[in-house]
């Protein structure tokens, strides 16, 4: 019964072009508004990490005209369906990839803008880090890496996720790990970065909002 009342308001909070897709939601779909808005004027090269059906490289194809855009993702399946979205769109000049996040076949200082979004959540820490090291790596001096957390500091988000496995199936073999704001930005400052934006997501605003995108600039 559960289930089928959270796959009941998963599919009403989905907008009716993503509903039953791998990617789709409520929370998913504001983090993509959010990041749409920071990479619309977005200029040289993009690419969109973990990008699953290409809900995000769509709209961004739309938006922004004159970016060179990549997308990669783990899971052919999901590329597969991107492909078929972008091409249904008109969209043949985006190239996709299967490449895992944590060792990606990039040169180093490669991309303008990284956009990796609704996927930290999915590692686990060791993971997490690798992935740092080369997200930090493939990203040009002056360029920047957009990216979201599920924040640690969100008590309803922490029992979200304890309870999740017993009502969706898609996230039970997942970590669903939460960070917190200073940690995060840290990380990313100890790499070279500075932290330009923090853009609280959901309910309630503030320091224990739920997700926090962050955009972060390679000095």
């Amino acid at each position: 019964m559960i289930k089928k009342i959270y796959r009941f308001f998963h599919r009403q909070f989905s907008k009716p072009d993503e509903r039953g897709e791998y990617s789709a939601g409520r929370w998913q779909d504001m983090v993509r508004v959010k990041v749409l808005e920071l990479c619309k004027e977005a200029r040289g090269s993009l690419i969109d990490i973990g990008c699953g059906e290409g809900l995000f490289l769509a709209k961004l194809a739309r938006a922004n005209k004159d970016l060179k855009i990549f997308g990669i993702d783990i899971w052919d399946k999901i590329l597969d369906k991107a492909r078929a979205r972008l091409l249904k769109e008109g969209f043949s000049n985006i190239e996709l990839k299967i490449m895992d996040i944590a060792k990606m076949d990039f040169q180093d200082d490669f991309f303008d803008t990284l956009v990796c979004i609704n996927v930290f959540f999915n590692l686990d820490e060791k993971t997490f880090l690798k992935s740092l090291n080369e997200l930090t790596r493939i990203c040009r001096k002056g360029g920047r890496i957009i990216f979201d957390i599920r924040n640690k500091s969100n008590i309803l988000l922490w029992f979200k996720y304890k309870l999740a496995r017993y009502y969706d199936q898609t996230v039970k073999n997942l970590p669903l790990k939460t960070y917190s704001l200073k940690k995060a930005s840290l990380l990313f400052k100890n790499k070279g970065f500075k932290i330009n934006k923090v853009i609280p997501i959901g309910f309630p605003k503030g320091r224990f909002s739920p997700i926090f995108v962050i955009e972060a600039v390679k000095s």
